[in-house]
C-alpha cells in the first residue's frame, strides 16, 4: 500500500513539474466582454490582399517580423505624453539580455542614452556570451529619432530563469538605474527606472521545474533535457499581478522559446479583466513543445477582447475575420496584440496593411474612434 501511495505521489509531482501540453486552453470558457467588438475587421478581399502582402514582405526581408523593432512602443510613449500619464509598467517574461525592455526604455526614459548599448557593454564585458549583441544584433540599433519626452517612472518586472543571464542583468541594472527599492532618481535623470529582476520561469502553473544551468544563448527553455539543470521557481502572470499588487500592465512581453502559449494561459485572469494593454509574444516552430497553434492562441485572445497582428515594419492583422491559415507559418516571428477600445488599437491599425490598403478614409476612421484608455 505504501509503495502504491509513493508511486501516485511521484506521478503527481512529475505532472506538476512538467509544462502543460495543451497550454493555450484556458480553464474557463470565457466569452469576451462587450468591448471585444472589433471595429477594424476584414472582408474577404482585404483579408486575401493582406496575407499576400505579408508573405511578400517575408520573402523580401526574411526576418522582418522575427527582428521587429517594436515601433509601436513609441506610439505608446506619445499617447502617454499627450495624456500626461507619467508611469509605465512592463512585464518582461523571458527577459534574457533585456533587449526588449531596453528598446522600450529608449522611448520611455531617453535621458540615459541608448539603453540597448548600455546593456550590451555589460554583457560583453562579462565574456560569457558567444553573441552578446543579441540574436537580431539589437545592440547596433540606434536610439529612436522620434522622442516625445520622458516618463517620471518606469517599472520593469524582468523574469529570467537563467542564473547567468540574471547575474549580467543585475550588474547592468545596478550600474544604470540603481536598486529598484531606491526612492530617488539617479543624478541628472528625469526618469526613475525600477528594474526588478526575478530568477524564475513563467508558465500556466506555479511550482518548481528544471532549467539549464549554463544557459548563455537565446533559446534555452524548460524543454532542454540534454543539459545539466537546476531547480527554478515557476509562476504565472496572474500570480505575478497578485503578488506585486499590480493593477495594470502597459506592456506584457513573452519570449519563452516555445512555451509562450503556456504563459498566455497563465495570464487568463489578467487578460479577461482587461488588465493588460499591449501584449507581445514570440511565435515559431518551437511551439510544437506546447501542442499549440497560432490560430488557437489568436482566437483565445480575440475572445478576451484583444486584436493581434504580426509585428514588423508594417503590421498584418490576424484576428477575427482577418485570419487565414497561411499565417500558420511556424517561423520565428513576433506577434503584438492590443486591447480593443483603447487609443493604441488605433495606432496599431494605422500601422497595418489594412490601413494602407484603404487609405486616408480608414485612417480618419481610426482617428475618430472613441476610446477608453491609452493601451
Amino acid at each position: 500500500m505504501l509503495q502504491f501511495i509513493y508511486l501516485v505521489a511521484t506521478i503527481l509531482l512529475s505532472l506538476v513539474s512538467a509544462p502543460c501540453q495543451a497550454c493555450w486552453k484556458p480553464a474557463v470558457n470565457f466569452k469576451g466582454p462587450s468591448v471585444a467588438i472589433d471595429p477594424f475587421g476584414c472582408n474577404p478581399e482585404r483579408a486575401k490582399l493582406q496575407v499576400k502582402n505579408f508573405i511578400s514582405q517575408l520573402k523580401r526581408r526574411r526576418h522582418s517580423s522575427a527582428c521587429a523593432e517594436h515601433w509601436w512602443i513609441g506610439n505608446l510613449a506619445e499617447l502617454k505624453a499627450k495624456a500626461k500619464e507619467q508611469q509605465t509598467t512592463i512585464a518582461d517574461i523571458g527577459c534574457n539580455k533585456a533587449y526588449f525592455s531596453a528598446t522600450a526604455l529608449n522611448y520611455l526614459a531617453p535621458g540615459y542614452g541608448n539603453h540597448l548599448q548600455l546593456f550590451y557593454k555589460v554583457h560583453e564585458a562579462r565574456g560569457v556570451y558567444e553573441k552578446p549583441c543579441g540574436g537580431c544584433n539589437e545592440c547596433l540599433q540606434e536610439t529612436p529619432s522620434r522622442i516625445v519626452g520622458s516618463q517620471a517612472t518606469v517599472d520593469v518586472f524582468c523574469f529570467e530563469p537563467s542564473e547567468i543571464h540574471g547575474t549580467s542583468l543585475t550588474q547592468a541594472r545596478d550600474a544604470l538605474y540603481g536598486p529598484p527599492d531606491s526612492t530617488s532618481k539617479p543624478a541628472g535623470k528625469e526618469t526613475k527606472v525600477n528594474f526588478h529582476i526575478t530568477q524564475a520561469a513563467v508558465s500556466n502553473f506555479s511550482g518548481i521545474a528544471r532549467f539549464p544551468v549554463n544557459c548563455t544563448g537565446n533559446i534555452c527553455s524548460l524543454a532542454d533535457k540534454d543539459q545539466q539543470t537546476q531547480e527554478v521557481k515557476i509562476t504565472t502572470v496572474d500570480d505575478l499581478m497578485r503578488s506585486r499588487g499590480l493593477a495594470y500592465l502597459d506592456v506584457l512581453k513573452i519570449d519563452t522559446e516555445g512555451f509562450d502559449p503556456a504563459v498566455l494561459a497563465g495570464a487568463y485572469e489578467s487578460l479577461a479583466n482587461q488588465r493588460v494593454g499591449l501584449l507581445s509574444f514570440e511565435y515559431h516552430k518551437l511551439w510544437n513543445q506546447s501542442g499549440s497553434t497560432l490560430k488557437q492562441c489568436v482566437h483565445y485572445l480575440d475572445d478576451l477582447g484583444y486584436s493581434c497582428y504580426y509585428d514588423g515594419p508594417v503590421l498584418a492583422k490576424v484576428s477575427g475575420s482577418c485570419w487565414k491559415d497561411a499565417y500558420e507559418i511556424r517561423r520565428w516571428s513576433n506577434i503584438v496584440c492590443v486591447r480593443r477600445g483603447t487609443g493604441m488599437e488605433k495606432e496599431l491599425y494605422a500601422g497595418s496593411y489594412l490601413a494602407s490598403a484603404k487609405g486616408k478614409t480608414d485612417r480618419r476612421k481610426a482617428k475618430n474612434l472613441k476610446t477608453s484608455k491609452i493601451g
